[in-house]
């Protein structure tokens, strides 16, 4: 079984402050799981949650589902 690295969480918010983005510590996210083959979607196995904690869980998500694409997405800010 692999290991996944989990990313700079630094060096993806420095990318997308430079990009011109919203600082992403600031927002909360929701995690999509769709199908690798097809393109559906499967599920939404977060529907509220921080940028550390959504990388570090998508990160363990991809290892144990294999079959997965996950995405990210901004749903609101940090209050």
């Amino acid at each position: 079984m692999m290991t996944t690295t989990l990313p700079d969480l630094d060096a993806l918010r420095n990318e997308a402050l430079l990009a011109g983005a919203l600082d992403p510590i600031s927002l909360r996210f929701q995690i999509i799981e769709f199908d690798k083959s097809s393109g559906a979607l499967l599920s939404i196995p977060c529907d509220d949650i921080g940028f550390r904690e959504g990388i570090e869980t998508t990160a363990s998500l991809i290892e144990a589902r294999r079959n997965s694409h996950f995405c990210l997405q901004p749903v609101g800010f940090v209050h």
